[in-house]
Order: C-alpha cells, then structure tokens, then sequence
C-alpha cells in the first residue's frame, strides 16, 4: 500500500472577549504560519473569534453577525489550509455553539456542539441549544451565504476524512468521534476551552490517548490560553495524539506569545493497517452499515485546498519490544525549564504546586494587562495568604519576562506591587519582620504603617455617639473591637491602591470563604482574590514547595508562626484554627459537603474513620460531630459573604464562587434536622460504647 501522510497542526490563542480585531488578527497569524509550514489541517479553539466567556454578550445580535463577518473574512486568508475556527451561531431562533470549517476561501460547512457543558462552573445551557446526532441542514448566515450545517465528516485530498467533536462532546462516554471514525474518518479533532483546575491537563492527556487508540484514529486537541474575561484561567493544553501514542504536546501557560502553533506528520497508512487487522472494528463497522448507531454522517468534500499531499517523512514508531521511556512529568512544561525557571529540572513532586502557580499567575497577568492597570497594591500582613499573593505577582512578573536579570525585575517589582503592613499595638514583631523580609526579596515597594492612633480616636467616636466604651473585659465586645481593625486597614489599604492607582488584591483563601472567617470591608476589600479558591491546606503546602523550589526565604520566617489574625491583645492569644479547627479537618469538610454533596451524618461515617486518631479527637466521636456542625451552619451563615466576594480564578475541582460555581441559598435553615440526625447517631455510639 502507498504511503500517505498528512502535515497537521493545532494552535492555542490567548483571545479577548470582543476583542474583534485583535482575535482576528492572532487567527490570521496562525494561518500565515501554517501555510509557511505547509500544514494542510489547522485546528483552533472553540469559540476562538468572539472569545469563549461571553456571559450575556452572547445573547446580543450584534456578537453573532460579528462573529460570522470575521470567519468570513478569516476564510479568505487561508490560502492551502483548511482551517478550523469556533463561533456562535443562530438557527431557528436558537443560539448554538459551532465549528466553521474554512478551505478554498470560503466556509465550507459548520458543526454544532451536541453535548454543553453545564453544571459546575460551566452554564452553556443558558445561552446554547445542544445540536441533535445525525441531524444535517441548509444553513443561511447573516449575509446570505448557504453551507451545511450538522452532522457531517469532512474530506479533502492531502488530509483524508475528518470529523469535529467539541470539547464536551469528548467528555462523554457515547461521543460522536467513535461514530465518524467507524465511518471513515481518519482524524478526529476536538477544539475546546477547557478551565484549568490542578491535574486536570493529565487527565486530558490519558482521555486523549485512549480516544485515539479505540478509534484507530490520529486525534488533534487544542485549548484557549490566558484568561479572557474573568475567573476562568485556560492553560492551553495540545495535543497532537496516533493510535494511542501522544506524537506532540504543546507548551502550556505561555506567557511570552499571543498564540503558539504545532504541527505534526501523520502516517495514514498506519491508522488504515490497524483498522484491517481489528476484528472488533470490522463488527463495529458492520453495526454501523446495519444502522445499530444511527445514519452514516455525510461527507462533506473540500476542494482548493492545496497540493496533495506532504513528502515528509512520517514519525518513525517506537520498536514494539522496547518499554516506553521514562515519562517526563510534563513535557508540556519543559519550554520552562529553559526560561523563566532559570535552569531548574521540573519533577513530579513538582508539578501540581508548579501548575497552581502558573494558573493563577498566568490569570492575574491577563486580568491587570486585559483591564488596563500596571500596579497592584497589597495589605502584606506577615502571614501566609498574604505572602503567597505577594510572591505570584513576583512569579507573574518573572514568567513575563523571563529575560530580565533579577536587579531588571526588581526594578519592574517596586513600580508594580505596592505593600503594606498596618500595625496595631495587637501586631507582633515577628510578622512585622516576615512582612518586610517577603517585600524586601522579591523587591516590592513596603509602607510600614502604625494605624493605632486612628483606631483609637475611631473608639473614642462610637463611644461619643453610643455611650458604650468597647472593652477586651467584655464578651459581647470582642468581635467588634476584632472587626475594627480590619475594617480600618481596609480603609488604608484602599486608600494607598487610590494613590498609586493600583489594583487592590485580596488575600483571603478558600478555607476563610467557607466558613466566613473574614472582615466584610476589611481583610475581604479589594478588586481581585487570587487565593479565593486556594485552601488553606494548599497555601501551606505551596508556601513550603516555593521555599525549596524557588528559595524564597520568607516562608520560613512565616512557618514558626500559627497562622492568626492578630486581633486581639497579645496576652489574649489568637489562632485561626483554635477560633476554626485545624485546617486540614476544616478542608476535607468543604470538600465532603460541597463537592460530594454529603449532610452531615454521612460526612460523620465517611471520615471519623480518617480522623478518629487525630490528636483533636482521640477517639472520641463528640468534638469530631462538634466540628461537622460548626462547619455546616457556618458554611450556611457565611454565604452572603461569599455573595460579595471579589473576582476570582476557578484552579481547583470545585470552587465556592457564587457567580460560577456553589450557588448557595443566602436565608435557609442551616441543616437542623440533618444535624439533630448527626447527634442522635453520635450518642448512640457513646452509649453503646463503640464508637466506629
């Protein structure tokens, strides 16, 4: 059989919402430099020309008859290629999520997501209709033009037989790829904006690999990159995957480009060879001919596309009797071993606290650059929310420009991030002297400030109007002489980020949203909450990794100190998890009561077995119970906090953002009945003095 083989390539953009001209422009440069290259198939992400984070724009005429001039005038520059560029669509008075295929200097057909992505932090049911399997019609754009729109393969010479799965579809354990690829198809490609959450760019890889070997197929993957409008960070993930190999993976979290392109030989011959030899695909295929799966999908022929075929040679495969290689961590991150990590060797222990960094350093550059603001101000406590923010705005600015020197980058650090720690005679000289030694080294600008004298002319004003003189003595009075504090280094903090016109950032994690462990419009001000899905547990955990990875030494100066406040008096000692719980315990309860949906009792049976030898515990049931039912009414109480939280980035499984993620009712019952549940099964335990 003659050889056949196929120059294919993906690219991953970082696009702006609306941003017409601009996204136009990094998709004609993709284009410019596929044809340079000789590529025959160019893949781009979903919803690549308007931008994927659309939010209501999307239900505004004006986005789709935008959305469509610019792949009409895009299907003009794609000289050989066929190219592939993701668009909002009308049809039938419904909104639907498509591909636009480009080839011959013209549209040529378009395919319609069949599987949203809803629930999560994911809601395309709200603005699209997903398109029915099989289905294929006569589109009319805007402009008059007519195309096919539907379920459909696609064939041209150079490139064999291709079918589209968007995103989501991938996700599905019936996707639409196996259909196209009994019929026919030689590739499957899947253009997406998938969110980053830690690990998650594994998992694609694995869903990848084994798409492409079930379905004998060469399967091409690509991802948005940045942030494109809020919350949601896209790390660029691409893949170029044959028969279960990963033939080529991008870099991710690329900083320095607008876009990145990579391209591929493919062998064809091979995928036609393993298909003749699988006994389960002739069945399979028989199936198909029977309609045990539906109607063939229709193949759409593309002409003008440019020569043939590609005379490179196609990747040799690896010898069969050889083991695999030893697998890199992540060969997607390795552009950054040589730039902005300065030399250092990612591992694997490396790589979950690495992938969080370059998220949200990665969301809070697009976000300061994409908004227009050049500084951030930052209320630098001491302790280790605020420290970590501090040190990924250093990490940000280093990953932008990885060619500084460090005395360059300082320089950039002391315009950029404006610091300052707000004593009160409740301060400690130990987070004082953490808080300079974190400014000092990554060379940030530090205000040291003493706000006593005005938090004590602020006690003497209520005191005037109310006649009450707030006192530690009193119980009553402790939260509000606490509140106080924060609200009045709130008012400074603001005031400073007003006088620099920088962006305030807020320090607060994912751990104190949760159980409403902040001061509204104190310790909770600001425009942005790069830690607001960051638990407390992983803010330690990373705080120790960058010590070692990156030789920071303000983590260690940090680390002698119990995470607290300073609220109260120095001879009243104050720690955040005496007023909580330590936060590991507090962390697995999030998660089981907001990620796996538990009430409390079964919260209670799936993890007293986990805890039950804590120290906190010591094999009494009773404080473990006590800790599940401060968490669940805290967890209820707290949610109109959580309500006014600050923007933030998705970087976990699940987050506690009410706009995107856990949507909470504000006024409930907090779960009486399921906690009186908890009590009951608790004293039977103690009762029958055999505690599980």
């Amino acid at each position: 059989m003659a050889s056949a083989q196929a120059r294919v390539a993906v690219a991953t953009l970082n696009q702006t919402v609306g941003d017409w001209s601009g996204n136009a422009r990094r998709i004609g440069e993709t284009f410019a430099e596929a044809n340079h290259r000789g590529v025959r198939l160019l893949l781009l992400p979903e919803m690549c020309i308007p931008g994927y984070s659309l939010g209501d724009r999307l239900l505004r005429g004006g986005t789709i008859e935008r959305s469509w001039d610019r792949a009409q005038a895009l299907a003009e520059q794609t000289g050989d290629l066929v190219a592939l560029v993701g668009l909002p669509i009308r049809f039938e008075n419904v909104l639907f999520n498509a591909m636009a295929v480009l080839a011959g200097g013209r549209i040529a057909g378009l395919v319609a997501k069949e599987n949203l992505a809803t629930g999560d932090v994911e809601y395309e049911h709200r603005y699209f209709q997903p398109w029915p399997s099989g289905r294929l019609v006569p589109y009319e754009g805007p402009d008059g033009t007519h195309v096919p729109l539907g379920t459909q393969m696609f064939q041209a010479e150079g490139i064999g037989r291709f079918g589209i799965e968007i995103c989501e579809d991938a996700w599905k354990g019936i996707r639409p790829g196996s259909l196209f690829a009994l019929a026919g198809a030689e590739l499957i490609v899947n253009p997406s904006a998938s969110w980053f959450a830690i690990g998650k760019h594994r998992v694609r890889r694995r869903m990848i690999q084994q798409a492409s070997e079930e379905d004998c197929c060469a399967y091409l993957y690509t991802s948005l990159v940045g942030c494109d409008a809020t919350r949601l960070v896209f790390d660029g993930s691409m893949f170029i995957a044959v028969n279960g190999r990963i033939e080529g993976e991008g870099p991710r979290f690329v900083f320095e480009r607008e876009w990145t392109l990579m391209d591929r030989v493919i062998d064809l011959t091979e995928l036609h060879q393993t298909r003749m030899e699988k006994g389960s695909w002739r069945d399979q295929q028989q199936r198909l001919a029977r309609g045990d799966f539906g109607q063939v999908p229709n193949v759409t022929r593309l002409t003008a596309v440019g020569r043939c075929a590609t005379n490179d040679p196609a990747p040799a495969p690896r010898p069969y009797w050889l083991p695999p290689e030893p697998e890199h961590p992540d060969p997607s991150l390795r552009h950054l071993e040589t730039g902005a990590l300065r030399g250092r060797t990612i591992t694997e222990a490396d790589l979950n606290h690495l992938e969080l960094e370059l998220a949200l350093a990665l969301g809070l550059r697009d976000h300061l650059r994409k908004s227009g603001i050049d500084t951030c101000c930052l209320a630098l406590s001491g302790g280790r929310d605020s420290a970590m923010v501090a040190y990924l705005v250093h990490r940000m600015q280093r990953y932008d420009h990885p060619e500084l020197d460090d005395p360059a980058l300082r320089s950039i650090m002391a315009q950029r991030l404006i610091c300052a720690y707000l004593a009160t005679d409740n301060s400690s000289r130990a987070t004082r002297e953490a808080a300079r030694t974190v400014a000092e080294e990554i060379g940030a600008t530090f205000h040291l400030g003493d706000i006593q004298p005005a938090l004590d002319q602020t006690l003497r004003t209520v005191a005037q109007m109310t006649g009450v003189q707030l006192s530690w003595d009193e119980p009553r009075h402790d939260l509000t002489l606490q509140n106080i504090q924060a609200r009045m280094r709130g008012t400074t903090i603001w005031t400073i980020a007003n006088l620099h016109r920088a962006l305030l950032l807020v320090t607060s994690n994912k751990s104190e949203a949760a159980v409403g462990y902040t001061t509204m419009d104190g310790d909770s001000s600001g425009g942005l909450a790069p830690l607001a899905d960051v638990p407390k547990s992983l803010v330690m955990l990373w705080l120790d990794w960058a010590a070692r990875f990156h030789g920071y030494r303000g983590p260690q100066a940090i680390a002698v100190m119990a995470a607290s406040a300073e609220l109260r008096p120095p001879d009243r000692v104050q720690s955040d998890e005496e007023d909580l719980m330590p936060f590991t315990i507090l962390d697995q309860l999030m998660y089981a009561f907001v990620q796996l949906g538990l009430d409390p009792l079964e919260i209670f049976r799936r993890f007293w077995p986990v805890f039950r030898d804590h120290p906190r515990y010591r094999n009494d049931p009773r404080p473990f119970a006590a800790d599940i039912r401060k968490f669940v009414r805290l967890m209820c109480f707290a949610q109109w906090k959580r309500d006014r939280q600050a923007i933030s980035f998705r970087v976990t499984a699940f987050d506690l953002d009410p706009k995107t993620g856990f949507r909470f009712p504000a006024v409930q019952s907090p779960f009486v009945e399921e906690l009186a549940e908890l009590d009951a099964h608790v004293a039977d335990l103690i009762s029958n003095a055999n505690p599980r």
